[in-house]
Formats: structure tokens, sequence, C-alpha cells
């Protein structure tokens, strides 16, 4: 008997992942079984369960793909410029305009149902974290420190503080962007911009940092 591919048993993998998504998406995680996946992905259980145990399975397995998927656009941009902000303002262009594409739609509701899973499973919560949350949190961080060490940035920011806030732009725009597409992402990316551009700088050689005394509300 011939030796299947890797290429093919690849091909096998995303074939399945495409379909449970498509079923998570469309009937939500609770209600899809693995029936329904199988009929989806047009494979026999046992050729469904040769690859993924579970729903949780698929899951973690789409997480993996997708932290791969970050990290690679993280890298590319980080290679592109010496400058913090403009790496920043490349990851804010590709992640957010994403979200105009057509196909974003039914992968929004597809998150939102996952994050509601996250708190019910410590398999997908330990996954999910990795590809949504981690990864990014960590190289936010990292920009906005190198941000602080050029002068570009307050150094009194909290760089993990600013981080999850920029993180949770990003969040709370899926949220919106799935009750109301029509959401308009240019202007929403304008203003983020204008907050890590503006908010959290020094204002430039000789200014008063943001955090300064004289900056803030009187108590």
């Amino acid at each position: 008997m011939p030796k299947v591919s890797d290429a093919h048993l690849e091909a096998r993998r995303q074939q399945i992942l495409e379909a449970a998504e498509a079923c998570f998406s469309r009937q939500g995680f609770h209600q899809t079984t693995m029936q329904d996946i199988c009929r989806e992905a047009e494979l026999s259980p046992g050729a469904v369960y040769r690859y993924f145990s579970s729903k949780e399975d698929i899951i973690a397995a789409s997480c993996r793909a997708c932290s791969q998927q970050n990290l690679a656009r993280i890298q590319s941009a980080a290679e592109q410029s010496d400058d913090p902000l403009v790496v920043l303002d490349m990851l804010v262009d590709l992640d957010f305009g994403w979200l105009e594409k057509p196909e974003a739609q039914d992968h929004l509701r597809l998150n939102i149902q996952l994050w509601a899973e996250a708190l019910r499973s410590p398999q997908v919560m330990d996954s999910f974290q990795q590809a949504n949350f981690e990864i990014y949190r960590v190289a936010l961080t990292g920009l906005l420190e190198r941000a602080q060490a050029q002068g570009q940035i307050d150094p009194l920011l909290d760089s993990d503080a600013a981080a999850r806030v920029l993180l949770s732009s990003w969040h709370g725009l899926v949220l919106q962007r799935a009750f109301d597409p029509e959401v308009d992402v240019s202007k929403y990316v304008s203003v983020l911009k204008a907050m890590y551009r503006g908010s959290f700088s020094t204002g430039g050689p000789g200014k008063p940092s943001p955090t300064n005394s004289r900056n803030r509300w009187p108590e």
C-alpha cells in the first residue's frame, strides 16, 4: 500500500479544521457534533477521528495554527522597520484591516463563541490564550518598551498595561463588528493610532511627559 504523503495528511487536517469552523460559526460550539463536522468535511467518522479525538482537540489545533500565523505576521512586520511605532502601525493596519474583508464576519462569530467556551474548558482556555492573547501581549509590550528606550513613549508608562489596553481595543472592535458590520474600521484605527502616538507619547524632546504632575487632573 503506497505511503500517504505529509502534504496529503496536512491537507486533510486543514479540510477538517475548515469544516469544523464553518459548523461552529453556523450552529455554535455546543450545538455542533462530531457527526456534523464529518458531514461538512464529507469524510467518514473514522477519517476525522484519525486526526482529532474531540471538538476541543479541533479547537486546540486551530489555535496552534492561528498562533503560528500571528507570530509570522509579527516577525514580518518587525523585520520591515527599526522604528517600533512604525511596526505597531503596520500590525494595526494588517489586523484591523482584516476585519473589513467579507470572510471576517464568520470568524468574528466563531471567536466570540470560543471566548465563551474558553471560560468553561481549561483546554480551550489554554490554547485560545496563547493564540489570541499572549503572543500579541508579549509582542506589543516589547514594541512599547523599545519605543520608551528610543524616547518616543513616556518612560513612566507601564508597558504591559498599555499593551493590554491596545489588545482590548481589538477585542472590543471584534464584538462591535460582530453586532454591527457597518462600524467604520478606518475611523476606529485613526483614533487608536492617535491614542498611542499621542496619549502614550513623551510629547517630543523638552516637552513634559503626560504623567508629569503638571498634566494631571487636580486632586
